[in-house]
């Protein structure tokens, strides 16, 4: 396959933070004397911040609204994506050789601009990518391809040579629906998925490393 453009999700494809967001709303709960069900994980993973703040509140009954929700959220992470966050084994070699063949790229995530943009600075990303799509400012989730669909017109390369980079089951069954060439990193938080996403990918990797030779172009 030859790749004109990539779409890489942020968390857990770029970046090793799954595992702060994962966290969280089971952490609020359980502070509350709320036992949380086997499958709030998966739920909120598949929402932006202000959706899994909604979400918990409604769901679990928690007694805070919405703002108190993101900011107890928000002050946890700040200065994780700030300072400490780290990339994943390999991404920034491999990001250099897109650069190097002149492939565009976009960054399509869940995450808020205000944490992305420092976190990609954080570990020397940023001036790799052409632009950044989040879910909270165009109003819709990864269940949805149009995120995928702005980025893709924003790189202004053909569907079936821009690859989509995730390691969320939610995020790459969409992206396949919708037509894109789809590539999973391995990250913890999906580990009970892989089957599925094995199945699904049209390659599933543990490592940027393990891409070496995949593409015509590279």
């Amino acid at each position: 396959m030859k790749l004109n453009g990539v779409i890489f999700d942020l968390d857990g494809t770029l970046i090793d933070s799954m595992y702060i967001w994962n966290d969280l709303s089971f952490d609020l709960l359980c502070q509350n004397g709320i036992t949380p069900r086997d499958d709030l994980r998966d739920k909120v993973s598949t929402m932006y911040l202000e959706q899994s703040s909604r979400y918990v509140i409604e769901e679990y009954g928690l007694p805070y609204t919405v703002e108190e929700v993101n900011r107890y959220i928000n002050e946890r992470v700040e200065s994780f994506y700030l300072h400490e966050v780290q990339p994943k084994r390999d991404i920034l070699p491999f990001l250099e050789r897109l650069k190097a063949a002149g492939v565009p790229m976009c960054v399509a995530t869940a995450t808020e601009r205000r944490l992305a943009l420092p976190a990609l600075e954080h570990n020397g990303m940023l001036p790799y990518f052409t632009d950044i799509f989040t879910c909270r400012e165009i109003g819709r989730n990864k269940n949805d391809p149009l995120i995928f669909e702005k980025a893709l017109r924003r790189l202004g390369t053909e569907k079936d040579h821009t690859a989509v980079f995730e390691d969320s089951l939610h995020a790459v069954s969409t992206a396949k629906a919708a037509g894109f060439p789809a590539f999973t990193i391995f990250d913890e938080s999906s580990a009970h998925n892989k089957e599925k996403l094995i199945a699904l990918s049209d390659r599933y990797f543990y490592r940027y490393a393990e891409l070496d030779g995949c593409f015509d172009n590279l």
